[in-house]
């Protein structure tokens, strides 16, 4: 059994809440509680106020100018990891490639396509097919190239040029978008496919008697 003394040594409800609210808010504890990105941001402001209160009470012009040369060269160091730790090129990127160019020469263009294709790079043939196919109609003065040109424009514009081939351009254009970006495995039947495609556009092409 507890005697009149213990009793009357412990504290009421609310002491002990404030007892427990005093010993929380020991920085022992919020340390404990930071994260180790929240640490280490600590760590290097707590570095760059020391060194900042060095550096005010230097007299030397010379020596404050390098101390300060240290500074920015640490800064910019501590950027660049984190920019790379992000995945941020600092690097300025290639150019990228125009996916049609309007200089494109049909005939190279079908060469490279069946080079491939018996190479088994059935991806490169297909490319290559279908844009000897829109280089076609752009020698026959059917449509425009130019840099930015996509293969679904390509393929609107040589639709309307010769609409008997519409959903032979728009299957073209979805078959060199899916061989190009999708990053799906191109098999010989796509190159098949691209074939007969073409065929049939040069074959409506000379019943139209558009072909030139």
């Amino acid at each position: 059994m507890s005697s009149a003394v213990d009793l009357a040594a412990q504290p009421s409800r609310d002491e002990g809440q404030q007892w427990a609210r005093d010993e929380l808010s020991d920085p022992v504890y919020q340390d404990a509680d930071l994260t180790l990105f929240e640490r280490i941001g600590r760590a290097i402001t707590d570095f760059f106020d020391d060194l900042g209160r060095s550096v005010s009470s230097i007299d030397s012009p010379i020596l404050f100018a390098a101390l300060l040369v240290v500074i920015l060269a640490a800064a910019g160091l501590i950027i660049w990891w984190a920019r790379r730790g992000a995945g941020v090129r600092l690097e300025p990127t290639a150019p990228r490639t125009a996916v049609f160019r309007s200089e494109l020469d049909p005939q190279k263009l079908r060469d490279a396509a069946h080079a491939a294709a018996e190479a088994g790079d059935w991806r490169l043939a297909v490319q290559e097919l279908v844009r000897a196919v829109f280089a076609d109609q752009a020698h026959a003065q059917r449509i425009t190239i130019d840099r930015a040109s996509t293969a679904q424009e390509l393929a609107t514009a040589s639709a309307q040029a010769l609409p008997a081939s519409a959903d032979a351009f728009t299957a073209l254009a979805s078959l060199f978008d899916e061989v190009s970006f999708s990053g799906a495995t191109v098999e010989r039947e796509d190159w098949e496919s691209c074939r007969a495609l073409d065929d049939r556009i040069a074959g409506r092409a000379r019943t139209a008697g558009g072909g030139a």
